[in-house]
């Protein structure tokens, strides 16, 4: 019968949802203005992992801020579309969102709130529009996390495009530009460090990956980057944004149409499968973070082709 019930509720919200966004216009100039779900902190030093970092095997959907027991706001206006907490089913295990609110914007604009706290907000309980700035939850550390903190998730056509909310929300002071630390050849399961001007042995194609991190406002933030272009031989190889996923033949891919296989080995940046030649080879890396600040590095390595490869 609970079950009857909750099912109703969502059913009843969603149709709420669909009849206001009817008469709703969906130009470019009337999207939403967002804010962002914690405030009165400063967030600069709080902003622990951004949108399209490596998860081992996926992309990270949103952004996260480091934070417990603190107000989780509405970033816009909005419906309540859906929330699960562990009160609804206390004998499941629970997920890795922990509990979590979506809310529906005009414009097909929705948002997630992961890992919150306490129990469900009143607001969700009772309201069906929500409008910014209230409150919806708590900040926590419920699901599959390591420490207390929101994760949240901004999407477009109700889910199908997943965008880096730092685009879309007021910008918060970034002093640092991203670093290029150290170039990788994988054989296998080993790697070794590459450094610029080094001499190695190659008998066919390895991948190589880079090690890249934003620092933010301090060293200790370990945080991805926005915009990522290598130089191979001084030909294009490959570019990325990572300002929105898609959803397409079963995979998440970048608006460059990047899947995460193709972007990430390792837990690292891939630069791709390179034949490198014999002789000098040259990888340049330019990136840029998320406030445009750019950097770039390039790599010499001085090849000698041995035997038994391609």
């Amino acid at each position: 019968m609970r079950s009857i019930v909750v099912f109703s509720i969502l059913l009843a919200s969603f149709l709420l949802f669909f009849f206001a966004i009817l008469a709703e216009d969906t130009s470019p100039s009337a999207d939403p203005k967002f804010e962002w779900p914690i405030q009165g902190m400063d967030l600069a030093p709080l902003i622990t992992s951004t949108f399209g970092e490596s998860r081992k095997d996926h992309f990270h959907n949103g952004l996260d801020i480091s934070s417990v027991l603190q107000p989780v706001k509405s970033m816009t206006d909005g419906f309540v579309l859906y929330s699960r907490y562990a009160e609804d089913d206390p004998f499941e295990e629970e997920r890795g969102s922990g509990n979590i609110v979506w809310l529906a914007h005009k414009n097909s604009y929705v948002s997630g709130y992961y890992h919150l706290g306490g129990t469900r907000h009143e607001n969700i309980r009772s309201k069906k529009e929500i409008k910014t700035g209230e409150t919806i939850g708590i900040s926590g550390n419920t699901g599959h996390s390591t420490g207390g903190h929101l994760h949240f998730v901004l999407g477009k056509d109700y889910g199908k495009t997943l965008l880096d909310p730092l685009a879309y929300l007021p910008p918060v002071e970034d002093k640092i530009p991203p670093q290029i630390a150290n170039l990788f050849i994988h054989v296998g399961e080993n790697y070794t460090n590459l450094n610029d001007g080094d001499n190695i042995n190659v008998s066919k194609a390895f991948p190589l990956t880079v090690s890249i991190i934003d620092a933010g406002v301090k060293n200790s933030q370990r945080r991805g980057i926005k915009e990522l272009k290598y130089i191979f031989n001084g030909e294009p190889l490959k570019e990325t944004n990572f300002g929105s996923l898609q959803f397409e033949k079963g995979k998440w891919l970048t608006s460059n149409g990047h899947s995460f296989e193709e972007l990430f080995f390792k837990d690292r940046y891939l630069v791709g499968v390179l034949n490198l030649k014999a002789g000098e080879n040259t990888i340049k890396i330019k990136t840029k973070d998320f406030s445009n600040l750019e950097t770039e590095k390039t790599f010499s390595i001085n090849i000698t082709r041995i035997s038994g490869g391609n």
